[in-house]
Parts: C-alpha cells; sequence; structure tokens
C-alpha cells in the first residue's frame, strides 16, 4: 500500500498532442485499469501510465489515503500466455490482481471484462481480425473508456501521449520491480510510506512465494539499463499512443491469432 503515499499527481507530467493535458480527466472512484503484458517485464514499459494512474485512483477517493483503512488499487496485470514476473511492488495485490491467461484474443477479453476494466492498455502490435465470444466485445465497447499503445522499450511508434518525470521516486517501483535486493533505499522508503498496518482479527495474512525465477536477471539488468535511454535533460519520459477500444480487443494477444471457428446454432425449444 506503500503507492497511496508514494504517488501524487504531482509527480508526473503529462502531454498530449504536445500540449500539457490532464491523463485521466473523467477518471471517478470505481474505474479499473488493466495492462495486458506479452513479455517479461513488458509493463515496465508502460510503468509511468501505470504509476499516474494509480495516483488517480486514490485521488478520486481521498478517504483511500487513510493509513488505519489503506487499500490497494483496483489494477489489473494480465500476463498474456505468462508468467511475465511478479509486479507487487506496483501494489498490484493481493495475487489475484495479476491474472495468468491463455494467450487468445478470446481468453484475454474474457478475463478483462470479468474484471470491469474501464481503462485498459496493450502491447504496441498491428491490429489483428479476431474472433471473440458473443458479446463480450460490445461488453468492452459499453464500459472501456480509455485505451493506449505502449511498448515495453518505453517510446512507442507514433505517439501522441507522453509522461515525464524528473524526480527518483518515479523509478523507485521499477527498481525494486527488477532488483529488490539491491535497492535498499527504495525498500526502506516504501516501508515507511505504509508505517503500522493494523491487522483484523477476521483477516489473514499469506506471504505469496517468490516468483523471483520467472525472469533472469540478465533480463531484469537489461532492462533497467535501458531505462537510460528515456532520459533528455534531467527528465525521463515514456510515449504512448491512444487508440480505439475496438483497436486494443484486435491487439490483446501476441503472436498469430487462432483461425476462426463456426458458431454453433441456438438450441431449438
Amino acid at each position: 500500500m506503500h503507492t497511496a503515499m508514494q504517488l501524487k499527481k504531482e509527480l508526473f507530467v503529462t502531454e498530449i498532442d504536445g500540449k500539457a493535458a490532464e491523463l485521466l480527466p473523467d477518471w471517478g472512484p470505481l474505474d479499473r485499469f488493466g495492462i495486458i503484458v506479452h513479455e517479461p517485464f513488458g509493463a515496465i514499459g508502460a510503468s509511468y501510465l501505470l504509476q499516474a494512474a494509480i495516483a488517480e485512483w486514490y485521488a478520486a477517493r481521498p478517504e483511500r489515503l487513510d493509513r488505519s483503512d489503506q487499500i490497494y488499487p483496483d489494477f489489473f496485470l494480465f500476463h498474456a500466455g505468462g508468467p511475465h514476473g511478479d509486479h507487487t511492488y506496483f501494489d498490484l495485490f493481493p495475487p489475484r490482481k495479476e491474472v495468468f491467461v491463455e494467450n487468445t484474443p478470446m481468453a484475454l477479453l474474457r478475463a478483462v471484462n470479468d474484471r470491469g476494466i474501464t481503462h485498459l492498455a496493450v502491447p504496441d502490435r498491428p491490429v489483428e481480425r479476431v474472433q471473440h465470444e458473443f458479446k463480450e466485445p460490445r461488453q468492452a465497447y459499453d464500459r472501456i473508456r480509455s485505451a493506449w499503445a505502449y511498448s515495453p522499450s518505453g517510446r512507442v511508434e507514433n505517439a501522441d501521449v507522453t509522461i515525464s518525470s524528473k524526480r527518483r521516486v518515479a523509478e523507485a517501483n521499477i527498481k525494486l520491480t527488477l532488483n529488490a535486493a539491491e535497492s535498499y533505499s527504495e525498500r526502506q522508503q516504501a516501508s515507511a510510506a505504509v508505517g503500522e498496518v493494523p491487522l483484523p482479527e477476521n483477516e489473514l495474512v499469506r506471504v505469496p512465494e517468490s516468483r523471483e525465477h520467472e525472469v533472469s536477471k540478465e533480463v531484469r539488468d537489461r532492462i533497467l539499463e535501458q531505462r537510460k535511454t528515456l532520459d533528455a535533460g534531467g527528465v525521463r519520459t515514456e510515449s504512448y499512443r491512444r487508440i480505439t477500444v475496438r483497436d486494443a480487443l484486435g491487439m490483446l494477444h501476441h503472436g498469430p491469432a487462432p483461425a476462426f471457428l463456426e458458431s454453433e446454432s441456438w438450441p431449438s425449444d
């Protein structure tokens, strides 16, 4: 729950079409953010988008910041054909917030709809003609209000949205996620932000098993090093591209889309 105290809206600067703008002007207290991941720690490329949205989630209902009754954000990460690495340090907790899904358009959209996602980020890839289950696309069109394409590298082609920060704290959760053992200062600051957490007698704490084995140290180190390419003039910037929900549903999977299936006939009365 450290992000409640760590992430503030003023930590990030957003530009849309080259002009300063609100990232999520219509964000409400019941909105839910989802991000699809195709490769090891791919979501790091959209970490500023994710964290800026977390700040909006807490700002939308300030009582969530009450230290005596803090809760985790309603944010979900979907591992397409994963697992693709543990993202707990972004406060994607309890473990059900990271969803392991078969890498098919149908399975991924079903998972997104099940969690009631209202704002969705997907890895950039060509939009493909895909098949979904009956009425699942319509459910998504009715509910999802914003969608973005992102790149695991942090920079997407034909971007029209950028999020920047010059504060070290903007990178804290990234360092903790990729290399917690060598991020002593960040761990101490996260613990201080959480403070003393009361445990109600009717709630049980379970420490999840380590998932460090999912991604090698070499890959983690390479991603951390690549982050430096996002710097210019002491400011680190990620970029994204706004897309339609319809396009997003054709970008959920990675690799070739499955062949279309024949629909079954409705049972007769």
